[in-house]
C-alpha cells in the first residue's frame, strides 16, 4: 500500500440542472478579477460553494462579461476542497501543487522542485518552497485561478503564513479565490486598503426575493403565494440551506401555511427541526444509510458497502443526488460524493444519539477500506477515532516513513501524540519518529524520553508488538535493530549539539553512521551533517570538510536539492576558516545557479548563502558588494525559523557593518542578535562569536572598561583551557590585555592561540592571531619581532587575498605596513594594502610617510578603484572593463573619475603614468 493525495478534492463541483441564476454575484466575481483574493465568506449554506461553481461553468465557458475573463477558460482553474486533514502545511501546498498540475492547456509541470523540497528528510521554511513555487507560477503566460474551498476547516497558524506568503508575492496573472464559513486567518485589512480584496458576504449571497421565487416555484416545483414566499423569505433571511430544507418539507404537505409560520427562531433550531422533517420522509433504508455513512468526508459506493453491510451503496448516492438531499458529486463520473457539511454535522449528531456505540465500528471498517484500497493517511485518521489504538500504531508504523519522508510532520506528530504513550515507547520505531518530531518542535526533553523508550525496548523486549496487535512480530532482526540504533544515534547527536555538548555529539553521529545501513540515505544524510558539524565544533576542519562532502554526497543521492544546499554552504564555512576565500565565492556563485535552477533563488537557504557570500566580499574590501549581499541575504535568513542561520547571517552582516566603520549599526545587529539567544537556545558555537565581536565593538568605541569586565564575567584566564569553541573569545581577550598593556600576558595567550590555530589549520583565525601579536610588539617598542612576525601573516596572507583582516585592524597596522615596505618586505602586497586603508587611518600617525616623499602621498584608492586602474594600464575601454568587471558603464565612469581625481591627472595615461611611479599597480 502506498500513500497518495486524493483527486477528488480537485475536482471542480458539476452545476446542478435548474440552477438559480445569478448574474449579480457573477458580475462581482468577473470584477475582481484584477485584485490578488476574491473572499467569499459566510455562514453554512449560503451557496458559497454553488456560486464559485456557477461562475466557472456558465460565465468562463461562454467568454464572461467582464473583459478580464475573456482570456479565461474552465481549464485555467484549480479547484482544492479542503478539510481538517490538511492543516499541516506540507500536505496542504502538496495538494495546492496538485490542483495547479491538474489544470488543463498548461504544458509546464509546476512545483516539483518545491514539493521536493518539502518531502525531504529535513525540510527547509515553507517559504523556500513557496518561493520556488511563485517563481514557476510566473512563468505560466496563461491567466490561474486557485479555489480554496472550505478553507474554514484550516486552523493551523503555519498554513495560514503560507498563504499569507502566497497572497503577499503573488504572480500578476494568479488570482485567489477563499470560500469559508468564517474569515482566514490573513492580512485582510491590508489588502482591503490597497484594494486587492474582493469580498461576497451573507448579505451579498442571501436569495432576493426574486431569486427566492424562481428558486421556490420553479426550481423547486412548489406552487406557493407570493405572500407565503415573502414570509418565507423573511424567516430564513435568505438563507440558501433554509429556503432548500423548507422547500422538501413543503413537498407533499397540505397545509403550507401552516407550515411556513412555523419557521421562527435561529438557524440552528430551523435546521435542526427541518433535518428531522427531511429524514423521516425518507425510507427506513436510507435513513440508515445516511447515518452509517456520516462518518465519511468522502463516499463512493464500495466503501459505503463497507460500513453498512450491503451492496447498494452506489445506487443509494445516485438516488440521494436526484433527490437533491444534500450530496455533492466531486468527479464527473458521478463515484465520489460528499454530504453536504452542515447536514453531515446533523447526521453525525444523529448517529451519536441512536449508536454511540456503533460509532468505533463504522471507523474501523473504514479504516480497513482506505488500507486496502491504498489511502494509508485516511486508514490511519480512521484507525484514531476507532478508539483502536493498536490498529492505528500498526498502520502508523508501517507506513511512518513516507509522511515523514515528506515533510508532512505536523500530521506525523499528531498522530504519535494521539496514541497513548506506553503504546508508542512499546515500538522502537515509531519512538524514533516520536523522538524526531518531539525534538523539531522545540520538546527536547520529550524527544529524550521517547529515545530512552526505545532503547529500553530493543534492550529488553522478546516481541516488540503489544498483546492483541494486528501483527505479532519475534524480536527485531539484527538488520532492524542496527537501524534503529542508527537512527536513535542521529538525533542524540542533534540534541548532544543543540546543549553544547559537542563530545557527545561527535559520539553519537559516528555511531549513526557505523549503524545505518547505506541504504538508508535520508538518515546517513542527517548523520553525516551532525558528524560534519561536530568535527568543526571541535576545530578538526580537515575531518569536517571530509564528513560534508560525504553529507553532500548522500544528498545528492537522495535527489535533495535543499540539503545540498545547506551542506555546501557548511563546506563554505570551512573554506572560510581555512582562508580559501576564492573558493568560498566560488561554491556561493555554483550554489546560487543550483537554487536557481530549482526555482529557488529566494529561499532562505539562498538568504544564508548571501550573507557568507557578503562576508567573503567584505574581506576582499568590496564593501559596496558586501553590504548589499549581506544586508539582502539577512532579510531572506530572517523569513524563515531557523535561528542558527538567522544568528549566523547576522554575524556576517556585523562585520559588514564593522568593516565600513559602521560601529553604531553593528551594535545594533550585536544587539539584535543577543535578543534572539535571550529567546532561544542558541548553541555556544553562536553565542560565544557574538560575545567576541562585542568585544571587538567596544574596542573601537575606546569602552575598555565594559571589555575589562567581560573577561570576568565570561570566566577567562590566560592559562585557561583553549578549547575550540571558546578560542574566539582568548582571541577577543587578547585583544583586551594588549589594550590594557599587558604586553606580556597577551603574547604568552597569543602563542597557545597560534600553536592550536596552525595545528588546526585554521588559516583565518592564524592570521588574526599573527597580526595581534605583531601589533603586541610595535606597541612595546619592539619594531624589529613586529615586522617579523607581520612578515608571516603577509607570507600567509598574500596568496588567499585577504585585505581587510590588516585593514580593520586600523593605524599601528598601517605603521607596520610601512615600515615592512621601506624594507622591501612584500612591497606589492604591502602597497595593495596600504591602498585600501581610509585617509583618516594613514593620518593618525607621523610616521607614516616614513620612505614616501610629502609630495607624492595621494588618496588611496579602493580596491576596485585599483581592479579599473589596472584594466585601463592593460588598454581596454570603458565598456570593454564593464563587461569583465560585469558592471555598468556608468559605474566604470564613476570609478575612472575618481581615479582621476585622487591621482591628480586629466586623462588615462597620466593616471598609468602616475600609478606607476607610486608603485601602485604592481609590477611584472
Amino acid at each position: 500500500m502506498t500513500t497518495s493525495l486524493l483527486t477528488t478534492k480537485l475536482y471542480i463541483p458539476t452545476t446542478r440542472p435548474g440552477l438559480v441564476s445569478r448574474p449579480r454575484l457573477i458580475k462581482q466575481l468577473n470584477e475582481g478579477l484584477h485584485r490578488k483574493l476574491t473572499l467569499i465568506s459566510a455562514p453554512a449554506g449560503f451557496g458559497k460553494t454553488t456560486v464559485i461553481s456557477e461562475w466557472i461553468h456558465q460565465k468562463y465557458e461562454k467568454g464572461g462579461e467582464h473583459p478580464s475573463s475573456r482570456t479565461l477558460h474552465p481549464s485555467r482553474v484549480a479547484w482544492l476542497s479542503l478539510d481538517e486533514g490538511d492543516n499541516d502545511h506540507v500536505r496542504f501546498l502538496a495538494y495546492i501543487i496538485a490542483a495547479l498540475n491538474k489544470i488543463e492547456g498548461i504544458k509546464v509541470t509546476i512545483g516539483e522542485g518545491s514539493l521536493s523540497m518539502l518531502q525531504s528528510p529535513q525540510p527547509p521554511p515553507t517559504e523556500d518552497a513557496l518561493t520556488s513555487l511563485i517563481n514557476e507560477i510566473a512563468a505560466v503566460p496563461e491567466r490561474i485561478v486557485l479555489v480554496l474551498d472550505d478553507y474554514h476547516l484550516i486552523e493551523a497558524q503555519s498554513v495560514h503564513d503560507a498563504l499569507t506568503f502566497l497572497l503577499e508575492n503573488q504572480p500578476p496573472q494568479m488570482h485567489l479565490v477563499i470560500a469559508t464559513r468564517e474569515d482566514p486567518h490573513l492580512p485582510l485589512a491590508r489588502l482591503r486598503a490597497k484594494d486587492q480584496l474582493t469580498e461576497l458576504r451573507a448579505t451579498d449571497l442571501r436569495f432576493t426575493s426574486s431569486e427566492a421565487v424562481e428558486f421556490l416555484n420553479q426550481v423547486m416545483g412548489l406552487n406557493l403565494s407570493v405572500e407565503g414566499i415573502t414570509a418565507l423569505e423573511s424567516r430564513t433571511e435568505g438563507w440558501i440551506t433554509g429556503l432548500q430544507l423548507a422547500a422538501i418539507s413543503l413537498k407533499g404537505s397540505e397545509d403550507t401555511t401552516d407550515l411556513i409560520k412555523s419557521f421562527t427562531g435561529s438557524h440552528r433550531f430551523v435546521l435542526d427541526y427541518l433535518i428531522e422533517e427531511v429524514l423521516e420522509k425518507q425510507s427506513e433504508s436510507v435513513q440508515r444509510f445516511l447515518t452509517l455513512t456520516s462518518i465519511l468526508d468522502r463516499l463512493i459506493g464500495s466503501l459505503c458497502d463497507a460500513l453498512t453491510g450491503k451492496e447498494d451503496g452506489q445506487a443509494i448516492l445516485e438516488y440521494l443526488e436526484k433527490s437533491n438531499l444534500f450530496i455533492i458529486p466531486l468527479d464527473g463520473e458521478r463515484r465520489w460524493y460528499r454530504y453536504h457539511h452542515l447536514f453531515a454535522d446533523l447526521l453525525r449528531q444523529r448517529l451519536h444519539q441512536t449508536e454511540h456505540e456503533r460509532i468505533p465500528i463504522l471507523h474501523h471498517r473504514a479504516s480497513e477500506w482506505y488500507e486496502q484500497n491504498g489511502h494509508a493517511d485516511e486508514a490511519i485518521e480512521h484507525a484514531l477515532r476507532s478508539e483502536d489504538p493498536e490498529r492505528a500504531a500498526f498502520l502508523i508504523e508501517e507506513f511512518v516513513n513516507v509522511p515523514w519522508q515528506r515533510g508532512e510532520h505536523t500530521n506525523l506528530l499528531r498522530w504519535l501524540t494521539g496514541l497513548p504513550v506506553e503504546l508508542v515507547f512499546s515500538k522502537p520505531h515509531l519512538c524514533i519518529f516520536h523522538a524526531w518530531e518531539l525534538f523539531t518542535s522545540g520538546q527536547q526533553d520529550a524527544a529524550e524520553q521517547s529515545l530512552q523508550a526505545a532503547e529500553k525496548a530493543l534492550d529488553t523486549s522478546t516481541d516488540l508488538a503489544i498483546e492483541n496487535s494486528p501483527i505479532k512480530r519475534d524480536q527485531l532482526p539484527g538488520s532492524d535493530r542496527m537501524k534503529i540504533q542508527g537512527r536513535a544515534a542521529a538525533i542524540r547527536a542533534f540534541l548532544a549539539s543543540y546543549r553544547g555538548d559537542v563530545q557527545g555529539a561527535n559520539k553519537y553521529s559516528r555511531r549513526a553512521l557505523e549503524y545505518l545501513p547505506e541504504q538508508d540515505l535520508a538518515w546517513r544524510s542527517t548523520a553525516a551533517v551532525a558528524l560534519g558539524d561536530t568535527y568543526s565544533f571541535i576545530g578538526e576542519l580537515a575531518a569536517a570538510f571530509r564528513a560534508r562532502l560525504e553529507a553532500l554526497e548522500a544528498s545528492k543521492a537522495a535527489g535533495n536539492v535543499y540539503m545540498v544546499l545547506i551542506v555546501s554552504m557548511k563546506l563554505a564555512v570551512t573554506m572560510r576558516q581555512q582562508g580559501q576565500l576564492g573558493q568560498v565565492i566560488e561554491i556561493c556563485q555554483q550554489q546560487l545557479q543550483l537554487a536557481n535552477e530549482s526555482g529557488g533563488s529566494q529561499t532562505v537557504v539562498v538568504g544564508w548563502l548571501l550573507a557568507i557570500w557578503g562576508e567573503v566580499l567584505a574581506e576582499l574590501n568590496d564593501l559596496d558588494g558586501a553590504i548589499d549581499q549581506a544586508k539582502r541575504g539577512t532579510e531572506l535568513t530572517e523569513r524563515g525559523r531557523d535561528v542558527a542561520m538567522i544568528a549566523w547571517s547576522n554575524l556576517c552582516l556585523m562585520r559588514v557593518l564593522f568593516t565600513r566603520g559602521d560601529m553604531a549599526g553593528a551594535a545594533e545587529t550585536i544587539q539584535k542578535m543577543e535578543n534572539i539567544a535571550r529567546k532561544h537556545n542558541v548553541p555556544p558555537w553562536i553565542t560565544n562569536p557574538i560575545a567576541a565581536w562585542k568585544v571587538r565593538i567596544w574596542l573601537a568605541q575606546d569602552k575598555l572598561d565594559d571589555a575589562s569586565q567581560w573577561v570576568g564575567e565570561r570566566g577567562l584566564d590566560t592559562d585557561g583551557e583553549l578549547a575550540y569553541l571558546r578560542e574566539i573569545e582568548y582571541v577577543a581577550m587578547a585583544r583586551i590585555l594588549i589594550a590594557q598593556g599587558r604586553f606580556d600576558n597577551a603574547q604568552r595567550l597569543l602563542a597557545r592561540l597560534l600553536e592550536t590555530a596552525e595545528a588546526r589549520g585554521h588559516t583565518s583565525r592564524a592570521l588574526e592571531i599573527l597580526m595581534l601579536q605583531a601589533l603586541a610588539f610595535k606597541a612595546e617598542g619592539d619594531t624589529g619581532r613586529a615586522i617579523t612576525t607581520l612578515e608571516r601573516a603577509l607570507t600567509l596572507a598574500e596568496p588567499k587575498g585577504f585585505i581587510r583582516t590588516f585593514v580593520d585592524e586600523g593605524s599601528l597596522m598601517a605603521h607596520l605596513l610601512y615600515e615592512a615596505l621601506t624594507r622591501g618586505i612584500k612591497p606589492d602586497y604591502a602597497r595593495r594594502l596600504l591602498a585600501a586603508f581610509p585617509t583618516e587611518e594613514l593620518e593618525k600617525t607621523d610616521s607614516l610617510k616614513t620612505g614616501v616623499p610629502d609630495s607624492e602621498l595621494v588618496e588611496p584608492l579602493s580596491e576596485r578603484e585599483i581592479e579599473v586602474l589596472q584594466l585601463i594600464a592593460e588598454g581596454l575601454t570603458n565598456p570593454e572593463i564593464a563587461a569583465r568587471l560585469f558592471l555598468s558603464l556608468n559605474t566604470i565612469k564613476v570609478h575612472t573619475r575618481n581615479i582621476y581625481a585622487k591621482l591628480s591627472v586629466n586623462n588615462r595615461i597620466q593616471a598609468v603614468a602616475r600609478a606607476n611611479s607610486l608603485g601602485i599597480l604592481p609590477s611584472n
